[in-house]
């Protein structure tokens, strides 16, 4: 799976749902614990805790597009991928800094969400 690159910007990433009245609150919520998130994965990268980082990449990729953030889901699948592709030994060029590089990018992402 080849990386997309993300460009490099403060703008907040609303969810697709943002004028949906139905969804206010569950996205609000979503958002709400993102801060949590972040410290997470945060933790389990500089743990290098590989096997749980590509759990909590999962569980973003597949939460995500619910609350109407497929940005921050399509991110969370790339990490996915290259710490499933990393544990069997796959993929191209060094594996610890492609993985930082997408852990970077998702994390970035994170901040940026907003109901």
């Amino acid at each position: 799976m080849a990386s997309s690159p993300i460009t490099v910007t403060n703008d907040p990433i609303r969810s697709e749902f943002a004028n949906d009245p139905d969804m206010a609150e569950i996205v609000s919520m979503f958002v709400s614990e993102m801060p949590e998130k972040i410290a997470n994965l945060n933790k389990t990268f500089q743990a290098m805790q590989f096997d749980e980082l590509r759990r909590l990449a999962h569980q973003i990729k597949g939460s995500s597009g619910g609350y109407g953030f497929s940005e921050l889901g399509k991110a969370a699948g790339r990490l996915e991928h290259l710490l499933v592709t990393h544990g069997e030994g796959g993929g191209d060029g060094d594996p610890v800094a492609n993985i930082r590089r997408e852990f970077e990018q998702l994390i970035a992402l994170c901040k940026r969400v907003t109901a």
